[in-house]
């Protein structure tokens, strides 16, 4: 006799791996707050990359299947060829070519947490010498 399944197991799992990573966050930044919208997990941080620096508060949104994407929320921060950040005004973390975010061998605790804080560190030092100081792949559209 075969057994049905009401709940399609692909909505099962997408649904587990956003538990295990609110589970991994918490554990490791138990300072997030965190929502469920849509079968999107949305994480609210902040960082200040030193005691003299402003609070940066920052928004993570991530669905099972597609890479996670780091918004600034306050300051609102201004797309500018100089910094990396997309058009969309999500944070430019890594080289596409050179990484791909995939939640079987990934997680946002050990790679989208840490790449968000330092690029706070260094758009700081952006503000001072007026130049992107972390090395970097050119990708301005000319």
């Amino acid at each position: 006799m075969a057994i049905k399944r009401y709940i399609p197991m692909r909505g099962i799992k997408k649904h587990l791996a956003i538990f295990l990573e609110i589970s991994l966050l918490k554990k490791h930044f138990p300072f997030l707050k965190f929502q469920i919208k849509n079968g999107k997990l949305v994480c609210y941080g902040y960082c200040k990359p030193s005691e003299y620096s402003r609070t940066y508060h920052y928004r993570i949104e991530w669905k099972p299947g597609i890479s996670p994407k780091v918004f600034p929320v306050d300051p609102h921060i201004e797309y500018d060829d100089d910094i990396h950040i997309y058009r969309e005004g999500n944070l430019c973390l890594y080289y596409p070519k050179d990484f791909i975010y995939d939640a079987k061998s990934s997680h946002i605790y050990e790679t989208i947490m840490p790449w968000t804080h330092e690029w706070f560190v260094f758009y700081e030092l952006y503000q001072i010498k007026g130049k992107w100081l972390h090395p970097y792949v050119e990708h301005r559209k000319i």
